[in-house]
């Protein structure tokens, strides 16, 4: 099972959206997959809670410390959510996005890590998961 890290500047808007993820991950049956965890980054950081994840996800507004925090913590693969997904993605697709980056994370190294043709994340137009998108769109 996953836990993911999902933070933002003061834990407001990631509070919300972890409570929402968890609520859904267990009415769909996929608390086997993942449990999310929240931390706000401006409230003595992330630190505490880093090691104990297998990734952190960023609220779109902290993409400009990405580089700072994957620095910080080079043994922990981070990752932007895209604006436009940042509260409009279900569970799953949460769920695949942080699968997907792991993965993808080990493969580059790359980190903070994103998906080819996504290095910002105010212009990602997807409103799925990675995954799904590529699927679509390789039809």
């Amino acid at each position: 099972m996953l836990k993911i890290m999902i933070t933002c500047g003061g834990g407001f808007s990631s509070s919300a959206l972890v409570n929402h993820l968890n609520a859904e991950t267990k009415e769909k049956g996929l608390t086997d997959r993942a449990e999310f965890v929240f931390k706000p980054y401006d409230f003595g950081g992330i630190g505490g809670l880093v090691n104990e994840v297998d990734i952190v996800m960023l609220c779109p507004h902290l993409a400009h410390a990405s580089k700072e925090l994957a620095a910080k913590y080079p043994n922990k693969p981070f990752y932007v959510i895209p604006t436009r997904l940042y509260g409009l993605m279900a569970a799953e697709e949460f769920i695949e996005d942080a699968e997907d980056a792991i993965a993808g994370w080990k493969e580059t190294g790359m980190n903070p890590f994103h998906f080819e043709g996504e290095q910002t994340a105010i212009r990602v137009m997807r409103t799925v998961s990675h995954r799904k998108w590529l699927a679509k769109k390789q039809g």
